[in-house]
């Protein structure tokens, strides 16, 4: 299966914007991040924060599709 047949889903689909001067490789990278499918948003001022958002987005969609 080629890369461009792998289905993902837009429920666990997140766009992440990083604010200028916060590139990928720096330390304590700040911005905002938003769920696509629900709209939730957050901003995060380090990548904890990030990832603590996406998880508990994810979690939520999980337990919602399993019902």
């Amino acid at each position: 299966m080629s890369e461009k047949d792998v289905s993902l889903p837009t429920n666990r689909a997140f766009v992440i914007q990083l604010q200028a001067g916060s590139g990928a490789f720096e330390v304590g990278h700040r911005g905002r991040v938003e769920h696509v499918a629900s709209g939730r948003t957050m901003r995060f001022a380090d990548e904890d924060e990030l990832w603590a958002f996406v998880d508990s987005v994810l979690a939520t969609e999980c337990s919602e599709e399993s019902t």
